[in-house]
């Protein structure tokens, strides 16, 4: 929307100074001025940045003339940020009644969104009324996720023995025959296995192969597609697979072999369909990352209904992220370490962009492998500035990116 067109003239204002640090037109973003950064640091703001910026700007031009609001936050830019009318468009704004879209008007402001508003906020306010302090609103952080600890782990490893060797269609789908929960049972455990032993996310497990398995299923490989890291090479690691879930990847591939024999062509898919879908399609096609997901779950549902009131008994988080966070194999860790840019190597500003794939600027990731250009540099500095709020609510020391807890004892 021009600058003209917003109806309030403190708003006019407003987008003019968002308009110098976040130009709409593409010809001018190269040019565009810069902002207080961390320590006083001018930095300029990424794309991401910028979106959040003007959506603040339209929400501002929604809240100005409504009675909630005070009458002369329509004069000037400086009267949105006083403490009446900062307040007031706080209350609006959670309470869901800025949205652009009319059918959201109305549905509260999730947390996530609550964090955004509050940064663009607090940049505004410095543009707008540099060295005035602010009382903004606080917004709750984030519940730490649910990760599982070695004793959860290993329990849920020897229930899925056990129930890899009992009859019934439980787990497997109502109406299902005994031979598809046996078998349903058995991709469970061995899938559990190698997440327990990899600490794959799904997509991770989708793509493996049955040529990633090493002799006598010692190892196996991983493909890991990093986090906020879309222009990285994937990183390849060999893990070693301890003795349970060895035995269950052999009695897995005899089920699997019988599964795909009938298909012409069948790819080399390491888990795949135990029984036929409500597409039609055969067993023995490749899971998608979906199902793995969605098999991982009940799995555990079934556990946690069963220990449930048990003393001591925590239930398992339902999600593979949970293994995922809770540790990191250490020969992976020495394969991550061994690709990152020496920092005497690393390049100044932007790196060539790959031949494949565009540059993700504006995230943590890129600038901790070597991108300090602008965008990334702020998406660092907020980063770390959020672990430090973080820590400061906890009463603790800041959590370190990439931290483990200790491996499970055993399987």
């Amino acid at each position: 929307m021009p600058v003209q067109q917003y109806a309030a003239a403190s708003v006019r204002e407003l987008a003019a100074v968002v308009e110098r640090v976040a130009p709409r037109d593409a010809a001018r973003w190269e040019g565009r001025e810069k902002v207080p950064g961390a320590a006083g640091l001018p930095i300029r703001v990424s794309r991401q940045r910028a979106g959040q910026l003007w959506m603040v700007v339209g929400m501002f031009d929604r809240a100005v003339g409504r009675e909630e609001m005070p009458g002369r936050a329509r004069r000037t830019a400086a009267q949105l940020f006083t403490r009446a009318a900062l307040d007031a468009f706080w209350d609006l704004a959670v309470d869901g009644e800025l949205y652009a879209r009319p059918s959201k008007v109305g549905t509260r402001l999730p947390l996530a969104s609550r964090r955004v508003v509050r940064g663009s906020l607090e940049l505004l306010g410095a543009l707008v009324v540099p060295g005035k302090s602010l009382r903004l609103p606080r917004v709750p952080q984030p519940a730490p996720r649910a990760v599982t600890d070695p004793g959860q782990e290993l329990e849920l490893f020897r229930f899925l023995v056990r129930m890899a060797g009992e009859a019934g269609p439980v787990a497997a789908g109502a109406g299902q025959s005994r031979q598809v929960a046996v078998d349903y049972r058995v991709r469970l455990l061995a899938m559990t296995g190698v997440a327990l032993d990899t600490r794959a996310r799904s997509g991770e497990l989708a793509g493996m192969r049955v040529a990633d398995l090493g002799a006598s299923l010692a190892t196996v490989r991983v493909v890991r597609h990093q986090q906020n890291g879309r222009h990285l090479e994937p990183l390849e690691v060999t893990l070693p697979l301890s003795e349970g879930t060895r035995v269950a990847l052999r009695r897995w591939l005899g089920v699997r072999e019988r599964l795909v024999y009938p298909l012409e062509g069948a790819a080399d898919a390491l888990w795949v369909s135990v029984a036929a879908s409500n597409r039609g399609e055969p067993p023995g096609i490749p899971l998608r990352a979906q199902s793995l997901r969605a098999a991982y779950a009940r799995g555990v549902r079934l556990l946690n209904g069963q220990m449930a009131g048990l003393e001591g008994w925590e239930p398992l988080p339902d999600r593979l992220e949970g293994l995922r966070r809770a540790w990191e194999p250490p020969q992976e860790r020495r394969v991550r370490e061994a690709a990152v840019v020496p920092r005497e190597a690393k390049p100044v500003g932007r790196p060539p962009l790959p031949a494949d794939r565009p540059l993700q600027h504006g995230r943590e990731g890129t600038y901790n492998r070597g991108c300090h250009c602008d965008e990334c540099r702020e998406a660092a500095t907020n980063a770390r500035r959020a672990r430090r709020t973080e820590a400061r609510e906890r009463g603790g020391r800041p959590r370190r990116p990439g931290r483990r807890a200790s491996r499970r004892s055993g399987s």
